[in-house]
C-alpha cells in the first residue's frame, strides 16, 4: 500500500512540473466539454469510487477525477498544441486506486490526442493509446 502511494505521489510530483507540449488533432472546439475516462493503460475506468473525468473549458482551465482524487489546472490551445501546466492534485487513498494509478499514469504520457466530436484517443509519444474517452 505504502509503495502505491509513494509511486502515486512521484508520478503527481511529475505532472505538476512545469508542465509539457501536447499536440491536439482535429477541430480544437471539439475538446471543450466533458470527457468520460473509458480506459487508460488499457485498463477500464468502469467500477471506480467515481467516474474518471476530464473536462476542458474554453477559458483554458481544465479539471477532472482519476476516480478517488480530483485533479485541476491550467491549458493553453496553440494551433494544434495543447500544453498543460499548473497541475494540481488531491490526495486521498480509497478502494480504486489502481484505476486512480493508470490514470495518472495516462495523463502523465499523454501526447497527442485525436478528437473526433463524440470519443477521443489520447496517445504516448509512440502513439500508443493511453486512454479512451467519450464525449458526455
Amino acid at each position: 500500500m505504502m509503495k502505491k502511494f509513494f509511486i502515486l505521489s512521484a508520478i503527481c510530483a511529475l505532472m505538476c512540473s512545469c508542465g509539457s507540449q501536447k499536440k491536439v488533432e482535429g477541430n480544437t472546439a471539439d475538446l471543450y466539454g466533458e470527457w468520460i475516462i473509458e480506459k487508460a493503460m488499457g485498463l477500464s475506468t468502469e467500477g471506480g469510487e467515481k467516474q474518471a473525468f476530464i473536462k476542458f473549458a474554453p477559458d483554458g482551465k481544465m479539471n477532472g477525477n482519476a476516480s478517488v482524487n480530483s485533479f485541476f489546472g491550467g491549458y493553453e490551445l496553440k494551433g494544434d498544441t495543447l500544453k498543460l501546466g499548473n497541475v494540481g492534485m488531491t490526495r486521498m487513498m480509497g478502494p480504486s486506486m489502481d484505476i486512480e494509478d493508470a490514470v495518472v499514469k495516462a495523463l502523465g504520457e499523454s501526447v497527442t490526442i485525436k478528437v473526433n466530436k463524440k470519443s477521443a484517443s489520447v496517445l504516448d509519444k509512440n502513439g500508443k493509446i493511453v486512454m479512451e474517452l467519450k464525449k458526455k
